[in-house]
């Protein structure tokens, strides 16, 4: 008995195996079944992705406005402004970076997608004439940072405004991601036997 007592049942993580590894490994993952996709679209069947893509945006807000206010609605002690930031932040936070990644990057697939729907023959450079979903997808991943592909090239001014506009908001959605994770948290002052507000580091000089 002594010796099934010293064999150690729980398997500890490995130190370099974090939880930011995990979600990027996700979305890597994601991204690579997404890429693989070989259907072609054609100035005809394109029209019906896009509408596929509206209902998918719409589908997905309104999940979003549906928890964003359950979640506001079991916030106490705040005005309904503070609520509704607070419970957008908490639930962009449970959604985590893989989904919230993936969702974006489709999005603008299908953005870019209508772009060429409407100027089939102008509105990108480098294109097949059938091209693949996952073409519009690699260009909206490489968009999302900064950095549009140099073989498929935005020519139409439709398209460039679009490139433009994914950059902008790909820098917003960053920056609301993390600063989800930016929170004040309680600690307990064991000298005077009480709790304290901890603000993050940069924000303490201020209070």
């Amino acid at each position: 008995m002594e010796r099934f007592q010293r064999v150690e049942l729980a398997v500890p993580r490995p130190g370099w195996l974090t939880a930011g590894s995990i979600r990027l490994a996700v979305l890597s993952l994601f991204v690579v079944l997404v890429a693989m996709l070989r259907p072609r679209l054609t100035p005809g069947n394109a029209g019906w992705v896009v509408l596929a893509g509206i209902l998918f945006a719409l589908g997905a807000a309104g999940l979003l406005l549906v928890a964003t206010r359950r979640v506001a609605l079991q916030l106490p002690f705040l005005d309904r402004t503070e609520r509704v930031t607070d419970a957008l932040l908490l639930v962009v936070r449970r959604i985590g970076l893989p989904l919230l990644g993936l969702a974006f990057f489709l999005l603008w697939a299908f953005v870019y997608i209508a772009v060429w729907w409407a100027h089939p023959h102008d509105a990108f450079r480098g294109l097949e004439e059938h091209p693949r979903f996952a073409d519009f997808f690699y260009t909206s991943v490489s968009t999302a940072f900064v950095s549009p592909p140099g073989d498929i090239v935005a020519h139409s001014r439709g398209a460039r405004a679009a490139t433009m506009i994914e950059m902008l908001t790909a820098l917003a959605l960053l920056g609301t991601y993390v600063s989800s994770f930016v929170d004040w948290h309680r600690r307990s002052d064991p000298e005077h036997g009480r709790e304290i507000l901890v603000a993050p580091p940069g924000q303490a000089d201020e209070h």
